[in-house]
């Protein structure tokens, strides 16, 4: 198994077991033991699927944001 940044240390293995991923250590390297689907989209994420997710530094939505206006101490200003 491996994550953003590269394999995944052995003593991850237990979290990931414990939040539903198939997973195993064998000599030290962690296997995953079936396919294993994290999320679909449209489904509700649980809370188990997003502890899985930031493990593995992965984002499922952005964040964006439009400046309209600006208030300073002197001015009101439409952008």
């Amino acid at each position: 198994v491996h994550g953003p940044m590269g394999p995944i240390a052995h003593t991850m293995e237990p979290t990931l077991r414990e939040n539903g991923m198939p997973t195993k250590l064998n000599k030290g390297i962690v296997e995953l033991v079936s396919d294993f689907q994290l999320c679909k989209e449209g489904q509700q994420l649980s809370p188990e699927q997003v502890v899985l997710l930031r493990l593995f530094d992965h984002k499922l939505a952005k964040f964006k944001l439009q400046l309209d206006c600006m208030w300073t101490t002197k001015e009101f200003k439409l952008l």
